[in-house]
């Protein structure tokens, strides 16, 4: 799980930090950095694995603008397996003609280097303080590059972490576009248009079907199960079954024919079932609560909720009074900027005593 994000220089993200427990809400005014915090740390995220290349997730036009400075600091703590993680990644923006390139990276773990790399190359540090290199491109970053080995453990442990961390704005208006899957994928994509792919590749594991099946049996209480129907070569599509229990033949509704907030439903409790199962570990999710009513949407949260710990954690961007009163002023973090051309700032939320945390906000009576 996340424990600590550092960024400088990205958009309004200027010497920013935040420190996370296993559940945080954070809410604040249009503008103030919110979606930001997210968008670094999938940039970082799909960097280090080489998911994207620098110059996609970290083009010349997101640092920040009122700066003279061209280096983007990026830093993210871990807490995994019980051992703590610290990942440095700094990219250089020269111009928007330049390709942007890593003057910087480095990784420890409980305080050991396991890490450094520079404009020179990679340089292994293993036991006993010994060293290996080797040339790298500037232009890629050297976590993903490196190889698993019996003597570098933890790095495949930091590999797999920064890998599974889940970052998701869904849009259930754009999970119709593409009503077949073709494909098998790991980690589903930022809008959740995926979700068939994605599906096909957790469902390989039993126990996270039963998972999904049983968590949305108690909000559609007619809800049988899922089922993927070939509709090509290689090609499926994800259906629903519907029906009382002694129905003899369930009703089928494709996942393309479910209503918009239906959609976002079924992806939202995915995601609850991919964190019970661990098939992931951390998930950031940017308005979850678009589409969904309250009465979906609190039971999804609660047991959402119940799963969150050391290992398990939810991080979500939400202005919606329920999840703000649920966060309370223990999990709520309030973004903001003065002006367009300042930095985000951050606070806890401390509401007035007497209000609620989702009535301070709605009030604007919000001090942090």
């Amino acid at each position: 799980m996340i424990t600590r994000l550092y960024v400088n220089n990205f958009r309004c993200l200027v010497a920013f930090e935040a420190e996370f427990e296993s559940f945080a809400v954070l809410f604040g005014p249009n503008g103030g950095g919110k979606s930001s915090v997210f968008d670094a740390l999938r940039a970082v995220r799909d960097v280090a694995t080489g998911d994207r290349s620098i110059d996609s997730a970290m083009p010349f036009s997101e640092h920040t603008k009122w700066l003279d400075g061209k280096v983007m600091e990026f830093e993210l703590g871990m807490m995994e397996q019980g051992r703590r993680f610290l990942y440095r990644l700094h990219v250089e923006q020269v111009s928007g003609t330049v390709r942007p390139r890593v003057v910087r990276e480095d990784a420890s773990c409980d305080g050991k280097t396991l890490f450094q790399r520079d404009l020179d190359g990679v340089r292994l540090i293993k036991a006993g303080g010994a060293e290996a290199g080797f040339p790298l491109d500037w232009r890629q970053a050297a976590l993903g590059a490196v190889q698993p080995a019996t003597d570098r453990q933890e790095i495949e442990t930091l590999q797999e972490a920064v890998a599974r961390l889940l970052v998701l704005r869904p849009n259930p208006l754009a999970q119709v576009d593409e009503p077949e899957s073709k494909e098998e994928a790991s980690r589903p994509l930022l809008s959740l248009a995926n979700v068939t792919s994605w599906y096909r590749f957790l469902a390989q594991e039993q126990e996270w079907t039963d998972s999904l099946r049983d968590a949305l049996r108690t909000v559609w209480p007619d809800f049988r199960a899922f089922r993927l129907v070939g509709t090509g070569p290689q090609a499926k599509a994800l259906q629903l079954l519907f029906g009382d229990d002694g129905a003899r033949e369930p009703g089928a509704l494709f996942y393309h024919q479910l209503s918009d907030g239906e959609r976002m439903l079924v992806g939202l409790y995915m995601v609850r079932s991919a964190i019970e199962t661990g098939a992931a570990h951390t998930v950031l999710i940017d308005e979850p609560d678009n589409f969904v009513g309250l009465p979906e949407l609190q039971p999804w949260l609660l047991s959402l909720m119940e799963l969150l710990g050391d290992d398990r954690q939810a991080i979500l961007i939400s202005h919606h009074p329920e999840i703000l009163n649920t966060a309370g002023g223990q999990y709520g973090l309030h973004l903001w900027r003065d002006n367009h051309t300042s930095p985000t700032r951050i606070g806890r939320l401390q509401p007035p005593e007497g209000l609620s945390p989702g009535e301070a906000v709605t009030r604007g009576w919000v001090h942090a």
